[in-house]
């Protein structure tokens, strides 16, 4: 299929990049746009579902390759989107999903595909255009690595000028694209010589100017005390200072800091060395403008070196205030102000030829248009290269001068410079290049944007106001003429380094061609460029006219009714998965046997319905539930007691002190936390059980726990003591609640209750506590050695002998539950706290190892009575 007459280099192309991974490389003007537009119509027509993308480097080139596509082949505009990085995501979200071809930048795709708005699995045709950037970390090369990862078959078409100036270059553009095949096409290939217009090159060497060469003189006077300190610690080799360049100054800089002296120099000479390598650096660039570019740019950039020395004052450098401060630089400054001041001084040899090339191709054109009867030069356009923002300002400037017959314009990018000056936004890029095309302008100054892939329109003259080694750029500017029509090229080159820099770039270029024509010294990816088409399908020519949807030829308007919604939210990111992957956690027998997966699967359901219900267990008994007489007194001597002369300090008792417990104390700087709030109002309502409670209580006691318990009760009251009670049997407090409180006898013996009373052990009696401490005080006293230890508690204090306020608490020795003996001058009627005498006898035979503290003072006579005790 085409449109018009077939040329045989792009239907080869075409049917190629259907099958393979291609690199095409074309001469600026012969069709690659078309060539990708043949192929991304027939993979739309092929697939239902699939997403087809055209990827350009700019947001202009974007909207040209739109335009263009679209006006080529059928595919409707209602199935494209053009998606850029001032589009929100939600709105990006929903073009994803309903467009199936979409044109954008590498830097969106990118996003989208970490985002998950855009899927992988989808994308079955990616045309990269100005592909010499796929090198490094551009997001062309991300791209195909994120995709590659989640799809393997889709097909990659990559469209450039120049592929590359070196073969390290051209090579790392297939690896980063994988591509298989690279079709290319020189102005001398047989099969586009027809398509191929004549372009006239013309070099013009100039010298520099009288005033150029005495600033030249009295800049290299301000700059050689600093190349000369820099030469005495061998840091830099050139010692011409009208020589530096910030390249040179910058690999220097490297290689010092990289050396054995750089690294063993002292903190003060690296010091100086940053200090001069970037002094030099900044004070290089202006040699280069005023070498090549004209002594305005050269002045306005010393100015604002000035401004900002001065604006720092002794803050700054005083390297930099040495500079300003020269004589030799304010003559400099005086004299190159005097130069721009003029008004019709042009400031650099370049801009007066360029001058009179533009004046002469405006008239021989006017005069070839006489006879038609027009009056302007609108039926020609020239285009002029700069490389630098400030140099297309003052090109502009001395141009104006000529109007109405040179009406100049300006096209740069849309960033601002540290200089002022601004840059130009999508929408003023685009006025002036339809200004330019309609003939408002007919010479335009651009700089480097002006180079790839815009179709600004018909130029007949370009000039190139300076040279540039890289030979992708030269071929670029040059490709804006001849595309229908002879062009004629202007180079304007200073004789010497800039000549030289050309002469490089054009020998390269050719040598390069040839090398990547021949395709003997590249290594192309066959592997992951795998024919997407069965092979039981050939696919056949149809060779016809496209008709051009209706919707394709008329601007996309708003429809009518409905009001501009807003933006749609952010979707959530997704995640995707490559075909086949393993999720989840993966058994290590399933690794070492992947085509056992089914019968593990089997296996496993298996198991799982082979799983027996629930069942209850039986409850056990008491008997093998607690502890029995033997290894209760076992417990109580292991971790119960511990007796130390005539103190038998014992557990922690909590039913100690039952009314402090259930009362907030006093508090000054930090309030009760919520916790001990919560245990007091628990134990308040533990108790205010009242009888009605414990008869409800009762009630749910099973009868014949009940009378398990009373025989048991029953039993123990009985028995002499606990020495005598028969091994097996459970003590009644063994079944209650609590099975370590130990309860204190008073005067009513413990454990005689009844079978229904047994709820009663839970429960302190503190009604009478004040008569209870008062009955319990003993009238003997404390021998003088015991009153010496302030942390034991006198054996005759009683256990609840109550504080003398609420913020006093009981001592340690209390909470912890002295149990005492009855000693010789304690009468029979003392109240004997804690286990039957039997126990008590019992734990007197064990012995213990108890640590001597220092305030410890044993005497004779303690001494004797402990030996009488064991006796």
């Amino acid at each position: 299929m085409n449109i018009g007459t077939i040329r045989d280099y792009q239907f080869n192309i075409v049917q190629k990049g259907l099958f393979h991974n291609l690199l095409v490389a074309l001469p600026t003007g012969l069709g690659k746009t078309f060539i990708a537009a043949t192929i991304m119509l027939n993979w739309f027509r092929w697939t239902k579902d699939s997403q087809i993308i055209f990827a350009a480097p700019t947001r202009p080139l974007v909207a040209q390759q739109v335009d263009a596509c679209l006006g080529v082949v059928g595919i409707p505009r209602s199935q494209t989107a053009m998606l850029t990085g001032v589009t929100s995501p939600g709105f990006r979200a929903e073009e994803w999903k309903d467009k199936r071809v979409v044109f954008l930048t590498p830097q969106t795709l990118v996003n989208d595909l970490k985002t998950g708005i855009c899927d992988p699995k989808r994308i079955v045709c990616l045309v990269v255009d100005e592909a010499h950037r796929a090198t490094g970390s551009y997001a062309y090369v991300e791209v195909v690595k994120f995709v590659r990862r989640f799809n393997q078959s889709f097909r990659v078409l990559a469209l450039t000028a120049t592929p590359g100036s070196s073969v390290e270059k051209v090579q790392e553009v297939i690896d980063g694209l994988d591509l298989a095949r690279v079709e290319i096409r020189t102005e001398e290939s047989l099969d586009i010589r027809n398509y191929v217009h004549h372009r006239k090159v013309e070099l013009i060497a100039l010298d520099p100017s009288k005033e150029i060469t005495m600033l030249m003189g009295l800049y290299a006077k301000v700059l050689r005390p600093l190349l000369d300190r820099l030469n005495q610690q061998n840091g830099y080799w050139v010692k011409d200072p009208l020589s530096l360049t910030v390249f040179g100054l910058l690999e220097a800089r490297r290689k010092w800091f990289s050396s054995g002296a750089g690294r063993n120099a002292n903190q003060g000479l690296k010091s100086l060395m940053h200090t001069l390598f970037g002094l030099l650096s900044q004070l290089a660039h202006p040699i280069a403008l005023l070498k090549f570019h004209g002594i305005g740019p050269f002045y306005h950039h010393l100015v604002g070196f000035r401004a900002e020395v001065e604006k720092q004052g002794k803050r700054g450098s005083k390297n930099r205030r040495q500079i300003v401060e020269d004589p030799n630089f304010q003559k400099l400054m005086s004299k190159a102000q005097e130069f721009v001041s003029d008004p019709t001084f042009m400031g650099h040899p370049k801009l007066e030829y360029l001058t009179g090339i533009l004046l002469k191709h405006f008239a021989d054109s006017e005069s070839d248009q006489s006879a038609a009867g027009s009056t302007t030069s609108s039926g020609t356009r020239v285009m002029v290269f700069v490389h630098f923002r400030d140099s297309a300002e003052e090109v502009v400037r001395v141009l104006k001068r000529h109007e109405p017959m040179i009406r100049p314009t300006i096209f740069n990018g849309q960033s601002n410079t540290k200089g002022g000056s601004v840059g130009m936004s999508q929408k003023d890029q685009l006025e002036a290049i339809s200004k330019f095309q309609k003939g408002v302008y007919n010479t335009i100054v651009a700089t480097s944007i002006g180079e790839e892939g815009l179709d600004i329109g018909e130029i007949d003259l370009i000039v190139c106001y300076d040279s540039s080694s890289s030979p992708i750029r030269m071929l670029q500017r040059m490709g804006r003429t001849g595309r229908r029509r002879d062009g004629y090229i202007v180079l304007l080159l200073m004789r010497g380094k800039e000549f030289d820099s050309y002469t490089t770039a054009n020998d390269c270029y050719e040598k390069m061609q040839e090398i990547i024509a021949n395709g003997n010294r590249f290594n192309y990816h066959e592997d992951v460029s795998r024919r997407i088409v069965p092979r039981d399908i050939q696919p056949v020519v149809d060779k016809r006219i496209i008709e051009i949807p209706l919707e394709n030829s008329q601007p996309e308007l708003p429809e009518r009714g409905k009001r501009k919604r807003r933006p749609p939210k952010k979707p959530p990111k997704r995640f995707f998965m490559p075909d086949g992957v393993e999720t989840g956690f993966v058994k290590a027998s399933r690794l070492q046997n992947p085509d056992g997966e089914e019968e593990e699967e089997e296996d496993y359901a298996r198991q799982v319905s082979e799983v027996p219900e629930d069942e209850i267990d039986d409850i056990p008994s008491t008997e093998d539930v607690l502890l029995n007489p033997q290894e209760e007194s076992q417990h109580e001597r292991t971790y119960s007691h511990v007796r130390r002369g005539n103190l038998d300090i014992g557990n922690l008792r909590l039913c100690a002190w039952p009314a402090s417990q259930r009362s907030l104390g006093r508090t000054k700087y930090v309030k009760h936390g919520q916790k001990t709030v919560q245990m007091v109002e628990m134990l308040a309502a533990m108790h205010g059980i009242d009888d009605a409670k414990l008869a409800s209580l009762e009630q749910n006691l099973h009868p014949e726990d009940r009378e398990a318990t009373s025989a048991l009760l029953t039993r123990e009251a009985n028995l002499p003591s606990r020495a005598t009670r028969p091994r097996g049997e459970p003590t009644a407090r063994s079944l209650q609640h609590s099975p370590h409180q130990e309860s204190i006898d008073t005067d009513t013996s413990t454990g005689t209750g009844g079978g229904g009373e047994d709820m009663d052990g839970f429960i302190v009696n503190d009604e009478s506590e004040d008569d209870t401490a008062s009955r319990r005080s003993s009238t003997s006293s404390l021998s003088s050695e015991i009153l010496k230890k302030p942390f034991y508690d006198p054996p005759e204090r009683s256990l609840y002998q109550d504080c003398d306020s609420e913020d006093d608490l009981p001592d340690v020795s209390t909470l912890v539950g002295e149990e005492f003996k009855v000693s010789k001058n304690v009468s029979d009627e003392r109240i004997s706290v804690g286990a039957p005498q039997s126990r008590l006898g019992s734990q007197r035979k064990c012995k213990r190892m108890i640590i001597q503290d220092s305030s410890d003072v044993d005497d004779d006579d303690d001494d004797d009575d402990d030996d009488d005790d064991g006796q």
